[in-house]
């Protein structure tokens, strides 16, 4: 049977969520919390147990020159004693027919590992979404500081502004951008901006890493300015070296399932991945 989970079904599905995705840094938790929609959540069981499930999280995608509500295929999981039996496939044909009825734009996904992408391609995913993955090391440089981020619309602006050339990316909205800024501030090292002349030229949402930290998201309005952040955030944190990921195609990160002319390229993060 399948079917939208429940206030009911809350106890299993947060069961199997923590089985299919261990976790030691108060995500599931934090997530369980704050974020989680039974009506989001759909469930696949056999009598009174609960086999597999996925997550279709709303979110808005420009695709094709366009505007339309898409799914994000979110914590797709299936409990170890009944892999191989064809559960998550009729999970992900459901959510398909789900997608048709509500009239959205397209389903997308993060593949947690690699050979995932092949997995989700019979279903009719392609790998679309990818970012440019960055190592710097500490040098010399001007003495700027760094100031925590505190107003999304100016976080949106440069967004947007960095992925309007993206013919396939999210619009984030004012919920899902205090979302994120709320979780990088209770679980992450934090979300942080540059600015000069009192106006954000650079942001990044860091992850406090076992050795270092992680930038997920450093987008900059040029390339003196990312550098400026990056080396400011180093000095900030006291470390010798930080990766971060932004804007580009070095590095594949999620597929994308148009129900229209797919695109050759797009951005998505900030995603919960």
């Amino acid at each position: 049977m399948i079917r939208f989970a429940e206030e009911r079904d809350t106890s299993a599905v947060r069961a199997l969520f923590d089985q299919c995705f261990p976790d030691g840094s108060g995500f599931n938790a934090y997530f369980f919390d704050r974020l989680y929609r039974p009506e989001q959540t759909l469930l696949y069981e056999q009598g009174n147990t609960l086999c597999a499930m996925v997550q279709m999280l709303p979110y808005q995608l420009f695709i094709g020159g366009t505007e339309g509500t898409a799914t994000y295929i979110y914590g797709a999981c299936t409990h170890p004693e009944h892999r191989r039996k064809h559960f998550m496939a009729q999970l992900l044909e459901a959510s398909f027919e789900e997608d048709r009825r509500m009239r959205r734009c397209a389903s997308l996904l993060i593949p947690q590992e690699e050979w995932l992408f092949q997995f989700y391609r019979p279903f009719g995913y392609i790998p679309v979404f990818g970012l440019e993955r960055k190592i710097v090391l500490q040098e010399k440089a001007p003495s700027t500081e760094v100031q925590p981020l505190e107003n999304w619309c100016e976080v949106n602006e440069l967004y947007t502004k960095k992925t309007i050339s993206e013919p396939c990316r999210i619009i984030r909205s004012e919920a899902d951008w205090k979302a994120q800024l709320a979780l990088f501030q209770s679980l992450g090292a934090g979300a942080f901006g540059l600015y000069e002349k009192d106006k954000l030229s650079a942001y990044a949402f860091v992850w406090r890493e076992k050795d270092g930290y992680m930038a997920q998201e450093l987008l900059a309005q040029d390339a003196r300015c990312e550098s400026l952040l990056v080396q400011a955030l180093l000095r900030h944190f006291g470390s010798q070296k930080m990766a971060y990921y932004t804007v580009g195609s070095g590095q594949m990160l999620g597929c994308l399932k148009p129900y229209q002319a797919a695109p050759e390229r797009g951005y998505i993060n900030l995603m919960f991945n």
